[in-house]
């Protein structure tokens, strides 16, 4: 029996046929995407521009809900406040159209929650990412840090960082916080006009 080979397409070709598939579908999500995130904004308009006192179901444009603000699943009360101008004022499909005042990748992110998803990633690595440091894991955290340094030796700071469940970055910034002065080793840690408050 004879088999057929096909032709093994080069790296080069591949990169352009995976870049073609990459460029039609990324098209496509941003067309989705955008038609999602104006539905979803002419409908919190909607809400946003409803007293209180009135369904929803029955709003009156313009008529601005009397109660303050405040940030909703992973929407900042400035975005809302945004879409709710826009919504009023009726031109809200050309606000995002227009790149929604070119801040139209930050309305993006908050529309997708991409925060709270970055977030959710980094405590899967690290179990302590974003919680208050206590008094004992400071006291911990800086006797560790003097051990691993002892007699000028290099600190192995993905080492040192695991048993505190945080990035390398955040012991860094919490050892200057406590008034350590890591000098070269702070690498990016280190913030303009010095240690960490």
């Amino acid at each position: 029996m004879e088999t057929i080979e096909k032709p093994v397409a080069s790296p080069s070709t591949r990169e352009a046929l995976i870049q073609e598939v990459l460029d039609e579908h990324r098209s496509l999500a941003h067309g989705a995407l955008d038609d999602l995130m104006y539905e979803a904004f002419l409908e919190i308009g909607r809400i946003l521009n409803t007293p209180d006192s009135e369904d929803p179901g029955e709003a009156q444009a313009g008529s601005l809900a009397p109660a303050p603000i405040q940030a909703v699943s992973g929407m900042s009360a400035f975005a809302l406040r945004q879409i709710q101008h826009h919504a009023a004022a009726g031109d809200l499909a050309d606000w995002l159209a227009g790149g929604a005042d070119k801040d139209k990748y930050l309305y993006l992110r908050d529309f997708l929650n991409l925060g709270k998803l970055q977030a959710e990633e980094l405590r899967q690595r690290y179990p302590k990412a974003f919680t208050k440091w206590t008094d004992d894991q400071d006291q911990a955290l800086l006797a560790e840090y003097q051990r691993a340094a002892e007699g000028g030796r290099r600190v192995d700071w993905k080492k040192l960082s695991e048993p505190f469940g945080r990035n390398v970055n955040a012991i860094k910034l919490r050892l200057e916080r406590l008034g350590v002065d890591l000098g070269a080793e702070a690498g990016h840690s280190r913030r303009p006009g010095g240690p960490a408050q």
